[in-house]
């Protein structure tokens, strides 16, 4: 059971983010409107009917945003369009479900879909504070909860967006390993595989957690960590029985992606910066995801030194993974900035870092400042990760 002390200020932080965001989007939107006819190069709807009178307008229709209408989309008519096959099943699917019981319809399922990501926030605000609370103190825990609350790209963990459903599994995965519960780990590993593709990565972690507890002694226990990999193998097994086309064609034909050697982003950025490449040139985009990916190279190695193997392991393989694709015509070092929310290990050695005065300070204002603009350029459908 979570303590008051978890609870209290997640809540704080949860009711705090979601209401600015509200307030922010209608600002935005008053102060920059938005045609109302869609664009589908600029802002692609998807089908989906623009949501921007009433109530319904200022509340939902700021976040009918890029991978939100993918999500809106499989939910209306599954994996119709071959894009949208590269998004794993399980968040349409509880947004169908649950859209459903709303009534039905656009409205209903984009409502359903902020409902489920908000939902899945507050409850790894609640559970990230218990973690860090039980291996580092509760100071620790609350600057934690909050760089990660108010990193700048923090609010697509309340956008209608995998992000927050996807960390609180594969946090609560690595934390039911590291306290022996195997089977559960297994179980959250396994929902969070349909969830993410990365969530695959989350078998080693949680192997090595048993290995270390115990030392591979043979009982039903050790088929648990294999879980994630399991629901990894469903879905791109399922993918080959319907007929869709193979992943890596379609990463290359609509997502202008392709696996490559491991880093080969970073160099193309490198190449833009100092010698004029064409890849999003001059665009503030890349160099801050250059500059997270980064921090986040740097933390994952002291995630080993600093926190544990385990934490240490899943950073190490979620950044592997992260780096795979190549996109050199296109966007190098695609979305970084938005995918480092899942690194909470990094946002662990934050909060242990900013228990200096100057240090928290460090930390907090530009993240503050670069939350209002990032999020502000979102509402506005420009891309920012």
């Amino acid at each position: 059971m979570f303590s008051k002390t978890a609870v209290k200020p997640a809540l704080i932080i949860f009711l705090t983010t979601r209401i600015f965001l509200s307030v922010w989007a209608i600002v935005m939107l008053a102060l920059i409107p938005l045609p109302e006819e869609p664009d589908e190069g600029l802002r692609p709807y998807l089908g989906e009917p623009i949501l921007h009178d009433d109530l319904s307008g200022s509340l939902l229709g700021p976040w009918q945003r890029f991978d939100s209408q993918h999500y809106l989309r499989i939910a209306r008519q599954g994996y119709a369009n071959e894009a949208d096959s590269v998004f794993p099943p399980l968040y349409p699917l509880a947004i169908r479900a649950l859209g459903s019981l709303f009534g039905g319809g656009a409205t209903a399922n984009l409502a359903a879909a902020i409902f489920l990501a908000n939902l899945a926030f507050l409850g790894l605000l609640i559970l990230l504070h218990n973690v860090v609370s039980t291996e580092l103190g509760p100071d620790s825990a609350t600057r934690t909860i909050v760089y990660l609350a108010l990193f700048p790209t923090g609010f697509f963990l309340l956008a209608p967006y995998t992000e927050s459903l996807f960390i609180l599994l594969a946090l609560g995965a690595i934390w039911a390993a590291r306290n022996g519960r195997f089977w559960l780990a297994g179980l959250l590993g396994l929902f969070a595989s349909p969830t993410r593709l990365t969530g695959w990565i989350l078998l080693v972690p949680i192997a090595y957690e048993y290995w270390q507890q115990r030392k591979w002694k043979w009982d039903t226990a050790v088929l648990a960590p294999t879980l994630p990999a399991w629901g990894t193998a469903a879905f791109m097994g399922w993918r080959w029985w319907v007929g869709l086309p193979d992943l890596r064609w379609v990463y290359e034909k609509y997502w202008f992606q392709t696996t490559g050697f491991p880093g080969r982003d970073l160099v193309t950025a490198v190449t833009t910066f100092f010698f004029r490449g064409a890849a999003r040139a001059g665009e503030f985009t890349l160099i801050f995801d250059f500059v997270v990916t980064l921090f986040l190279v740097a933390a994952t190695i002291w995630s080993f030194r600093r926190l544990n193997a385990t934490f240490g392991l899943y950073s190490a393989l979620l950044l592997l993974f992260m780096l795979l694709p190549a996109s050199e015509n296109y966007k190098p070092l695609y979305s970084f900035s938005r995918y480092a929310l899942a690194f909470f290990p990094a946002f662990i050695l934050l909060g242990l870092a900013g228990k200096r005065p100057w240090l928290n300070r460090l930390i907090l204002y530009p993240f503050l400042l670069l939350y209002l603009y990032l999020s502000g350029q979102f509402f506005i459908w420009g891309w920012v990760a």
